[in-house]
């Protein structure tokens, strides 16, 4: 009986820790996206004579601060329902995962500055090249995190015994890293076909999810 209470009470402290680095990954998820908004000053307008106008010209200046926020709230939104679902599967932990896990972090909180030096000066393409490979290493870390969680000698999910959803879950993290560092690499090539592409290679994400996704479905449903 003694010995049940104690398996109890290491199993409840063991969950507890594992909450814990998840509410911790959900705090950085959302003070990063919460930082973007920063970047977007309201505007503070002199002139008390046409202020409708000023007050338009002044919000049509910040329109590449506004894209820049939806882009890039959109990019970590994507990572964290990843990293969430990923997550849902983890029912143990080790220093490995959470080093890792913190390894995506770092990455993630990057991005509120790379976003804002982009809203600024997007048009360079070195901060395009800075602002993709920020991006590419999340979703890099985000592959890292799945195959670790997916070896089944780590004992932290049921979903390493699942090769059909980790060779998905793999292939999903991989496509939208290599993406994220082909526009990176079209930043740095000369010429307005990359200019362009670099800025909206980005647009090839949901479709290309969606084609993995569907495969996924139709496999598993077999």
């Amino acid at each position: 009986m003694a010995q049940h209470h104690h398996e109890d009470l290491f199993e409840n402290r063991k969950q507890f820790q594992l909450e814990r680095l998840i509410l911790f990954s959900d705090a950085v998820f959302a003070i990063a996206i919460t930082l973007l908004v920063i970047e977007i000053r309201v505007p503070e307008i002199d002139n008390k004579t046409n202020v409708l106008e000023h007050l338009k010209d002044e919000l049509w200046l910040r329109f590449p601060q506004f894209f820049g926020f939806v882009l890039s709230f959109t990019v970590i939104g994507q990572f964290w329902t990843n990293h969430h679902r990923l997550f849902g599967l983890v029912n143990n932990f080790n220093n490995g995962l959470l080093w890792l896990n913190l390894h995506m972090l770092f990455w993630i909180v990057l991005v509120p500055f790379t976003s804002g030096l982009n809203s600024h000066y997007g048009d360079l393409d070195l901060v395009w090249q800075i602002y993709s490979l920020n991006l590419f290493m999340i979703g890099l870390s985000l592959f890292f995190l799945n195959r670790y969680i997916g070896n089944p000698k780590r004992n932290l999910s049921e979903f390493a015994h699942d090769r059909l959803s980790k060779k998905y879950a793999y292939l999903r993290s991989l496509s939208v890293a290599s993406i994220f560092l082909l526009g990176a690499i079209f930043a740095g090539l000369r010429g307005y076909f990359f200019y362009y592409a670099a800025r909206y290679i980005y647009i090839l994400i949901p479709f290309v999810l969606s084609i993995i996704n569907r495969a996924a479905n139709k496999r598993i449903a077999k």
